[in-house]
């Protein structure tokens, strides 16, 4: 497997500033030459019709995005309607395995594609099976006619959102879903007094421990609330986050005060 990217140039097209940082991080993790950015499709173009298409070696294309998604970027390169090459590795990133996007990917004739979130080494592998692969160009047309997979809208908050529930990174947490969240730790008590209250490290603190804070991602979602007790399992995924981004975690913990039947 691939140790150094450190003569390729990358370009990542996500919506999402925390998700383009973390895999930049990644790829710098792999020495990458350059990383690039873009937010969306269309600015992605505006690169890729730099000349020799902005020097970029590999895109790192996310589906869902606006107003240019990472299909039609992906049926823009392969149409030649780009100054970059048409054949220009692209490995596309999704939130979900569903079969129509990677099916349409596929047909685009995209080099790979990786399932969020993702890890240091399944990008590695991912990456050098992109410049490893060799692709069998159809005409121009024959893309352009290819039809794109059009984006669901938002499906609908579930009826019931547990207290302790660790919202996915992947996408933003709706209103709905954060006054749930917040309404059951009222009804359940648990805005009580928490004591003893201490920041510590991921790796310090103990099953039982409860948020002393709110916890926010990008754009300033909840992804856990304050009073939230911290199981063994939550400690985990908090771990995993951790280790994704790349940068260390810690948090204010404390105790919840212990009432009497009479109160």
């Amino acid at each position: 497997m691939t140790e150094t990217f450190s003569d390729r140039c990358f370009l990542i097209v996500d919506d999402k500033p925390f998700l383009r940082n973390l895999l930049q991080g990644m790829l710098l993790r792999s020495r990458a030459g350059e990383v690039r950015h873009a937010s969306h499709g269309a600015a992605a173009i505006d690169i890729l019709n730099q000349p020799q298409g902005g020097g970029i070696d590999c895109l790192l294309c996310d589906w869902n995005m606006e107003p240019v998604n990472g299909l039609e970027l992906l049926r823009t390169i392969r149409a030649g309607e780009v100054r970059a090459a048409r054949d220009l590795p692209v490995v596309m990133l999704t939130g979900c395995g569903e079969e129509r996007v990677v099916r349409n990917a596929l047909e685009l004739d995209a080099h790979g594609y990786l399932v969020k979130p993702v890890s240091h080494d399944r990008l590695v592998r991912a990456l050098d099976a992109a410049f490893a692969k060799r692709l069998s160009l159809r005409p121009p047309e024959e893309y352009r006619r290819i039809p794109m997979v059009e984006m669901a809208p938002e499906a609908p908050a579930p009826s019931t959102i547990p207290p302790w529930v660790l919202l996915s990174e992947m996408r933003p947490a709706t209103q709905r879903e954060v006054s749930r969240i917040l309404s059951e730790i009222r009804e359940t008590g648990r805005e009580s007094t928490i004591l003893n209250v201490r920041r510590l490290d991921i790796d310090q603190i103990e099953p039982g421990k409860v948020l002393a804070q709110n916890v926010h991602a990008e754009r300033g979602r909840l992804l856990l609330a304050r009073g939230t007790v911290l199981n063994a399992a939550l400690i985990g995924r908090l771990r995993e986050l951790e280790a994704l981004s790349g940068e260390a975690i810690s948090l204010q913990v404390g105790d919840l005060e212990q009432r009497g039947e009479h109160d």
